[in-house]
């Protein structure tokens, strides 16, 4: 959280992940550093046993987030409308 604030706060778009055990201390340490609105993605805790193929699978899975955040959109706004 530190870092991502920070470095939005420089100017330089970022994406903040988590895993989802994290939420209250990311939302404190927001707070904390004055931004509590700051947006954090969150990815389903743990990811340190997995192997690599499936932490792929879990960047696959968040890269629309991702990209809407460090371009200032909502994600479904990514996708292509019917």
């Amino acid at each position: 959280m530190h870092d991502g604030i920070h470095i939005e706060k420089a100017g330089i778009p970022a994406a903040v992940i988590c895993t989802d055990r994290f939420l209250t201390t990311a939302t404190a340490m927001a707070k904390m550093w004055g931004a509590p609105d700051f947006p954090v993605l969150y990815a389903e805790h743990p990811i340190g046993s997995l192997d690599r193929t499936a932490i792929k699978q879990k960047a696959a899975e968040l890269i629309d987030e991702v990209v809407a955040c460090i371009i200032g959109v909502k994600a479904t706004d990514l996708r292509p409308r019917d």
